[in-house]
């Protein structure tokens, strides 16, 4: 999946997360969610969702920094 640079208008970068056939079901519906949320709202349940998962991942490889 491409990363579109920021320069990119954020209708392009949605329009192709969406159009991304490696993109998955989870991430397009994720996305569908949000954009119909105050986008303050939803950046900010996306970074809190984003901490999570990181410390899930760290936790599961062992990684944590203690």
């Amino acid at each position: 999946m491409n990363h579109a640079p920021p320069e990119v208008a954020p209708v392009t970068q949605v329009a192709e997360v969406l159009g991304d056939p490696a993109a998955s079901f989870w991430l397009r519906q994720s996305l569908r969610s949000a954009l119909e949320r105050d986008p303050v709202d939803a950046l900010n349940d996306a970074l809190v969702l984003a901490s999570v998962l990181d410390a899930q991942l760290r936790a599961a490889l062992g990684l944590n920094e203690e």
